[in-house]
């Protein structure tokens, strides 16, 4: 059983069977309350064109356009990339063509590349006991499983890095030393322990939190630390996001 965490965002560098992608702040998190308030599909894009084009190519009535670039709602598009915009009312039986800055881009990335793994899944904090419940059992089948981080702007990410160590916590606490890690695994793990689940002070310190907070969105914050809050795992299937 090996899961290796990717910490700066790229195409994986070992065949996998699983990758599980991770962009707290935000598109990861509202693809969790999006599925989990009734949206049918995701479907992720790399760019505000191929969203646009997507949406118009859709063949049935129900698609709409989510997204941001630099935490601002593209004009044209239906929701922007906050938790709190995903209600029942607002997507509940809806296809959700979605691009963001960094989140989306992380996943054409990994899901392009050579290496693409035959299962993908979305983490945050609000799924994370969720998504540890899922993994368990196929590293237990021994898989290999990468934890690919978002970042920003193709950097580090604190905040994805701090997700990541929790999951890998989880999984270390139930699978013990049969559970191969790499450094980056190692690394995530630590900054975890340093902010344990003080996400107020997590966010604080992440330069993308700050920048949400000084951009009006501090109320995002307090959904994207809403720990365990859904039981959804969203679930590549046949080229889309849906609630596995």
């Amino acid at each position: 059983m090996r899961l290796e965490v990717q910490l700066i965002p790229g195409p994986p560098k070992i065949d996998l069977d699983i990758v599980v992608v991770i962009d707290v702040l935000r598109f990861t998190t509202s693809a969790a309350y999006a599925l989990s308030n009734g949206a049918r599909s995701i479907l992720p894009c790399g760019t505000v064109d191929a969203a646009r084009t997507a949406v118009r190519q859709a063949k049935t009535g129900r698609a709409m356009l989510a997204g941001e670039r630099n935490a601002v709602r593209p004009d044209g598009f239906d929701l922007g990339n906050s938790p709190l915009e995903f209600t029942p009312a607002a997507v509940q039986d809806r296809d959700i063509i979605w691009t963001t800055t960094n989140g989306t881009r992380a996943i054409q990335l990994v899901l392009a590349s050579a290496t693409a793994p035959r299962d993908a899944i979305l983490l945050s904090y609000v799924n994370l006991t969720a998504v540890a419940a899922l993994l368990e059992p196929r590293l237990r089948e021994d898989a290999v499983v990468a934890v690919a981080c978002s970042g920003r702007e193709g950097g580090f990410a604190l905040e994805d890095a701090a997700c990541a160590g929790a999951l890998v916590r989880r999984l270390h606490a139930s699978l013990g030393d049969a559970l191969t890690v790499n450094d980056g695994a190692r690394a995530s793990a630590c900054i975890d322990e340093a902010y344990g689940e003080d996400f107020a002070r997590l966010f604080r310190d992440a330069q993308h939190g700050r920048f949400l907070r000084d951009h009006g969105f501090g109320a995002d914050l307090q959904a994207c630390g809403a720990l365990d809050a859904l039981q959804v795992v969203p679930r590549w299937r046949d080229g889309r996001f849906v609630a596995g």
